[in-house]
């Protein structure tokens, strides 16, 4: 497992320091959530350098992991659970491929560690299972900067952008996807033996599935593409038919 994160390390590393760079409107888009929103992501040297930022969200909140549970949720000391924000990783209940590798990742930036957690602004802060729907930062890898381990994790391969909410995107949810899309151009992590097959999705719907898939028995309307246009579009794959 060791040598699965070592292999990627230095392809993430590119990706990172070229997705460094702000996207165009970046900056007018940040200003519109005030403080609270993450500062623009510089490049700060070797490392993670895209997904670190210069300082901590205003408002970002210290506490200490007890345990990390897979790759997008853990508990703090005082026993609350956290969500990892904007990501899917593989279930390891479900004994999904890099389920594993996915908690790796974050065990080795979180666990046992201190962590800030920051969230979504004007966003909901609990999901129904009263887990903190959070940000999750630490301590860059180099001492200078923070890094978003939301994004990394996204960057490694190891873990697809999503958000199960409807309406609002959540304010880096542009960059998720560039993230996304980057690692599966790259073959990084679960993308490794990707291979673009067809797939449909409903006309308000925020997953795609298989035409075989049993949730869409019913439904007479569908609208076919590619799997990679779907998650381009910041579609999750059906945990049903393609969990």
């Amino acid at each position: 497992m060791g040598q699965c994160l070592s292999a990627t390390k230095p392809i993430v590393e590119a990706i990172l320091t070229e997705l460094a760079k702000p996207p165009p409107g970046a900056q007018g888009h940040q200003q519109q959530h005030g403080d609270s929103a993450a500062p623009a992501a510089v490049s700060v040297g070797s490392g993670q350098s895209g997904a670190v930022y210069p300082s901590l969200p205003a408002g970002a909140e210290k506490h200490r992991v007890r345990n990390v549970y897979d790759g997008d949720t853990l508990t703090l000391t005082d026993e609350r659970r956290i969500r990892f924000l904007g990501i899917d990783t593989p279930e390891i209940k479900d004994k999904q491929p890099f389920a594993q590798e996915a908690k790796a990742y974050t065990k080795e930036r979180c666990d046992k560690k201190d962590i800030w957690i920051s969230y979504e602004p004007g966003g909901e802060k609990q999901d129904h299972y009263g887990r903190l729907l959070c940000f999750v930062w630490v301590p860059a890898e180099d001492g200078d900067g923070y890094l978003c381990v939301n994004e990394g994790i996204i960057a490694a391969g190891y873990a697809s952008a999503y958000h199960p909410g409807k309406g609002k995107h959540l304010h880096n949810w542009d960059k998720l996807i560039a993230l996304q899309t980057q690692a599966r151009n790259a073959k990084l992590g679960m993308w490794s033996d990707f291979k673009d097959f067809t797939v449909v999705k409903t006309a308000n719907g925020s997953a795609y599935h298989k035409r075989s898939c049993e949730h869409l028995a019913s439904v007479k309307h569908l609208t076919e593409l590619k799997a990679s246009e779907a998650a381009a579009k910041g579609l999750h794959p059906c945990r049903t038919c393609l969990g």
